[in-house]
């Protein structure tokens, strides 16, 4: 009697089983699967033009930071682009020059001008907490974030007949130290260390050698002989030069040990007294440039050529044409890579998924 009750069993429990194999199979997935399954929409038209001033860059890879003016004082809300949603954080007085986002997103600069030949820089974190503020006297004046060290940035500032001072700004400490650096225009090559371009004060040129200073000893390094343009991003160094005087121009990605990453050649339109550099932006997390490049060489005052915009795999040298004929306007890429920030107050948006770009004003007659 007993084994009969255990063959009933076995049997009732292999019924379930098969039973549930005949079942419709159904796909399991984890919620990130389904969230990346599930195809995000960007909101089209959304962000109001009355009053709007530019959109600053992207706080996350659906949140960006937008600036308008309205009821008498400018106003900067985090927007998010895929459900339209938004957040004021942060209102100054109606003085606005100009913010900037920290590299790692959790941090906003803002220059405003109060009064005449002075300056107002106001950090915040993304609640809109004060961080840090200060007056600075000066008729004009530039910042650059320090990649390797978000509690500090290099400031510039310049009086009516150009002379200079460079200033090391600490957020945390709250104080802005005095550099003694020979050139206005730095970036930080290291947590201790500045670039710089060594112009001659002799003779007009346009390239120049790279010197990286450290800050602590003032002991300098040539890193480049002779360079148009540079630019410091987290895991390479950008030079550009020609060894032509009138071109071709290479693009060099030079890794922190000093070895040659990858470049890639391009003609540049000429001006005045400089080569014209299109704009660009870097995906650090990726190692992909996109830029813009003329499609034909000429001067910049006559160019009626046209635009492509690129992707550069600073790691592989693989090169991708992204779009054969767009206007040059400021560009700026979310985190993922997945999107770009597009136009003259980066009102537009690139997606570099299926190459479309859609308008994030709600103004008629504004799309591209």
């Amino acid at each position: 009697m007993k084994k009969k009750k255990i063959s009933v069993l076995i049997f009732f429990m292999m019924c379930i089983v098969w039973l549930s194999a005949c079942q419709p199979e159904e796909t399991q997935s984890s919620p990130s699967e389904k969230e990346k399954a599930h195809k995000k929409e960007m909101m089209v038209k959304t962000l109001p033009a009355e009053g709007f001033i530019e959109n600053v860059g992207w706080l996350s890879n659906s949140e960006i930071l937008s600036v308008r003016e309205e009821d008498s004082v400018t106003s900067f809300y985090i927007y998010n682009v895929y459900d339209g949603s938004n957040q004021k954080i942060y209102d100054i007085e109606p003085s606005y020059v100009s913010a900037s986002l920290s590299p790692d997103k959790k941090k906003i600069l803002i220059h405003s001008s109060p009064a005449s030949y002075s300056a107002q820089l106001t950090i915040i974190n993304k609640s809109g907490e004060v961080q840090f503020q200060k007056d600075v006297p000066s008729y004009d004046l530039t910042y650059s974030w320090n990649r390797f060290n978000d509690e500090t940035l290099l400031m510039t500032t310049f009086n009516e007949d150009w002379s200079f001072q460079v200033f090391e700004m600490n957020i945390g400490d709250r104080t802005m130290e005095p550099i003694d650096v020979e050139q206005p225009f730095v970036q930080w090559h290291s947590a201790s260390s500045v670039l710089y371009q060594d112009w001659s004060k002799d003779e007009v040129s346009v390239s120049a050698p790279l010197i990286a200073q450290n800050i602590l000893d003032g002991e300098k390094e040539m890193i480049v002989e002779d360079s148009i343009h540079f630019d410091q991003f987290n895991d390479s160094l950008l030079s550009v030069f020609s060894r032509e005087e009138k071109g071709p121009f290479t693009y060099q990605f030079i890794h922190p040990t000093g070895e040659i990453q990858s470049e890639f050649t391009v003609d540049l339109l000429s001006r005045y007294s400089d080569w014209l550099i299109p704009y660009y932006d870097m995906i650090e997390g990726t190692g992909r440039l996109i830029t813009f490049v003329a499609n034909e060489p000429g001067s910049f005052d006559t160019y009626a050529g046209t635009f492509s915009l690129k992707g550069w795999d600073t790691n592989s040298g693989q090169e991708e044409v992204l779009f054969d004929d767009l206007p040059l306007e400021p560009i700026q890429c979310s985190p993922d890579g997945e999107s770009c920030l597009y136009g003259n107050q980066l009102e537009k948006v690139i997606n570099l998924k299926n190459s479309s770009i859609v308008q994030l004003l709600k103004e008629e007659g504004a799309d591209i």
